[in-house]
């Protein structure tokens, strides 16, 4: 009888053991990220995918303790739901003072740069200095993209005309076509587009030319005022770090080429 007892003993003290030394379980941390922002964050053929999505994914490599869900939105209710503390976290915004339900930002992702092309037929006439050299030139913006003052002033003072179109598609066949003269937007994204309508834009004896940079602005992981989970303090520690490691080894500079050559 007794050493029955014992065995029964020794039996619930090693699992108590096992269960002690089981590692736990990884915490689920949801992050928004804009789903339509080629070639940083995009949704094709159903995939969620671009440099943003493959840059936090390779941090999430060095968090084991964390399993990284980052989930495509359409960027104006991504912001809602980073407003109402509905989501943890949101990428790529830039810092707006307007946006005081943001706290904090994250270690910087990438600057974005908003440049100038033109056509070449343009540039045959030397200009080097903006926009004293661009007057009477229409400029081809993107709806509703947020335009630099740099672009904007002179724009205002009527030195240069602006004429929106839909997205970078548009915009790039009116340059080719020699329908505007100019063409400012994200250099990532004008490149990844003019990529895409390679065959087409080169049948036009198109090629794209980057002139000048009108603008940058730093992108971050914007987390909510809002969502304070009790591993929100450790998350963003261990997320900074690991992005600052992946900076440090080059390893983001490898991502950025792939999407950016």
């Amino acid at each position: 009888m007794q050493a029955a007892i014992t065995a029964r003993l020794c039996l619930t003290l090693a699992l108590l053991g096992v269960l002690r030394t089981a590692p736990a379980a990884p915490q689920t941390v949801i992050l928004y990220g804009d789903d339509d922002y080629a070639p940083y964050s995009y949704v094709e053929n159903g995939v969620f995918k671009g440099m943003y999505v493959d840059m936090l994914r390779a941090a999430a490599t060095r968090m084991p303790e964390y399993q990284l869900d980052l989930q495509p939105r359409p960027w104006k209710r991504g912001l809602d739901a980073l407003e109402k503390g509905q989501v943890f976290g949101l990428f790529p915004p830039g810092r707006k003072t307007e946006r005081p339900y943001v706290q904090p930002y994250s270690a910087m992702l990438y600057r974005e740069s908003v440049v100038l092309f033109c056509h070449e037929a343009v540039m045959r006439t030397p200009r080097t200095h903006f926009p004293t050299d661009f007057a009477g030139l229409t400029v081809g913006v993107n709806t509703g993209f947020l335009l630099s003052e740099k672009l904007m002033a002179p724009a205002r003072q009527g030195l240069l005309r602006l004429e929106a179109a839909k997205g970078n598609e548009a915009n790039l066949r009116k340059l080719a076509l020699r329908r505007i003269d100019c063409y400012a937007s994200d250099r990532g994204a004008a490149r990844h587009t003019a990529r895409q309508l390679q065959d087409e834009l080169t049948s036009y004896g198109f090629q794209l030319h980057e002139v000048l940079e009108l603008s940058s602005e730093a992108t971050y992981i914007a987390y909510s005022a809002r969502n304070a989970p009790a591993y929100k303090a450790a998350f963003i520690d261990k997320m900074n770090a690991a992005l600052l490691a992946l900076r440090q080894n080059g390893q983001l500079a490898r991502i950025e080429a792939a999407y950016l050559r």
